[in-house]
């Protein structure tokens, strides 16, 4: 029999992907043979289309969906850095979804490198190809979130592309509650890094090409951070030498000692380092963290 595929290709109006559908969870019910009355069943849910009320799955109540808007938002922070033409499949009447991007332009490759760096992943043969994202509402498919060289097409490269992601992907979860935390640090790692590069990509490729002397970075990050205190005081001490653990990992990860290994270690610290108060206040993308960041543009191409 052949696989049931539905293979789409999605108009970027408004550089905004879409499924066009997502699932919802309703109650189960049956209908007794004896008296007709329905009856719902306990501790059960119908994994629906809420498109067609197709059931895609009977699931406990303990399952938690992931939502097709989820990887909608994942697409969408990389479409806006300069990504085009993700291509989307839906197999089984939707019970299994991929959706792929070239890993090719200035902006995909600088934000993919930015999340690889985060998660301390260093990037080598397993982390190149496509940006590859794959969810199943069947019960037995992850969501998982990767690179991969396999271009899927069909139900068998389905499956290959995501026992190489099991194998190899950045990001991966269960449907059950405690991997959710896992979906909230990648959409944190992703939309951040995403917006970072929205502000600053058209002089990546500039920043990569010109050279840095780390002998630099003690005065860069003083003029930078205008962090208070005495040069030898141990809060300056603390956060220089974590700058200085950050600005190590980007320059390893792009192969040099180079200006926009220095701008990622800025926008790590502002980013990821902020408490939970200022990053409820956006503190990393208005006011005083948005300053750190344009000081250190400025900075850096004067």
């Amino acid at each position: 029999m052949q696989d049931s595929i539905k293979e789409q290709h999605p108009k970027e109006e408004g550089r905004n992907f879409s499924f066009g559908w997502d699932v919802q969870l309703e109650p189960l019910f049956y209908r007794s043979i004896k008296n007709y009355y329905q009856h719902e069943v306990l501790n059960r849910n119908a994994l629906i289309r809420n498109d067609n009320e197709r059931c895609l799955s009977i699931v406990s109540d303990r399952y938690c969906p992931f939502y097709n808007h989820r990887f909608e938002g994942i697409v969408n922070s990389y479409l806006q850095v300069g990504s085009k033409s993700p291509q989307k499949k839906e197999f089984n009447g939707g019970g299994r979804l991929s959706v792929q991007l070239e890993n090719n332009s200035i902006g995909s490759e600088a934000l993919t490198n930015q999340i690889l760096t985060d998660k301390g992943i260093k990037i080598d043969d397993q982390h190149k190809g496509l940006i590859t994202m794959i969810n199943g509402h069947d019960k037995k498919t992850p969501w998982l979130f990767g690179l991969t060289v396999i271009r899927i097409v069909c139900q068998n490269t389905f499956l290959l592309a995501m026992k190489d992601l099991n194998h190899s992907g950045i990001f991966s979860g269960k449907h059950l509650p405690h991997f959710e935390v896992k979906w909230e640090d990648m959409k944190a790692t992703v939309e951040s890094a995403s917006q970072t590069m929205q502000g600053f990509m058209f002089d990546i490729e500039k920043l990569s090409n010109e050279t840095w002397d780390p002998q630099r970075n003690t005065k860069f990050f003083e003029e930078t951070f205008k962090v208070g205190g005495k040069i030898h005081s141990k809060k300056f001490k603390n956060l220089l030498w974590n700058f200085n653990i950050h600005y190590d990992r980007y320059a390893d990860q792009y192969g040099s000692d180079n200006k926009y290994a220095v701008f990622n270690a800025v926008t790590h610290m502002v980013d990821h380092s902020a408490s939970k108060k200022q990053k409820e206040r956006g503190w990393n993308n208005i006011g005083r963290g948005q300053d750190i960041k344009s000081r250190a543009f400025k900075l850096l191409n004067s």
